[in-house]
């Protein structure tokens, strides 16, 4: 059985994933297998760990559907990999195929992102991408 590595997205279209994951797979031999969770509304207020737990022993679907493309400014993918090669090659397969690749925030989920919400953790994410935006952009 090939491993598999559990993926949240937000922003991402079903399309998106679909042609994210089949770019992946060129790149990996299908080494591992990528399942990626839509990020929805009931999902914000829950603790990663817990959905993360949720995910890994099978429910893959977490109520309602995902919030749509165009919420936030950018689209978040969450990975649950410490192997750093695993999320460079997923972080291309995706940049690969996707329009506005810069507007694509990649993420690990860490021991201390356990505790935090899905909100929490993205709001993170996205005030760090919009820092490192107006950083580089007064250069």
């Amino acid at each position: 059985m090939k491993e598999e590595i559990i993926c949240f997205a937000l922003g991402l279209s079903p399309e998106d994933i679909e042609k994210g994951k089949a770019s992946l797979y060129s790149l990996n031999q299908g080494a591992y297998l990528l399942e990626v969770i839509p990020v929805s509304d009931s999902m914000l207020p829950m603790i990663v760990a817990d959905g993360l737990e949720r995910a890994t022993a099978g429910t893959r679907q977490f109520g309602e559907k995902a919030l749509p493309p165009g919420l936030v400014p950018c689209r978040v993918m969450v990975v649950d990999t410490r192997e750093r090669e695993q999320v460079v090659q997923i972080m291309r397969g995706f940049k690969a195929v996707l329009s506005d690749p810069q507007d694509l925030i990649f993420a690990v989920i860490t021991e201390t992102v356990l505790s935090w919400t899905f909100g929490e953790y993205i709001g993170h994410l996205l005030q760090e991408h919009e820092h490192m935006k107006t950083r580089n952009s007064g250069k």
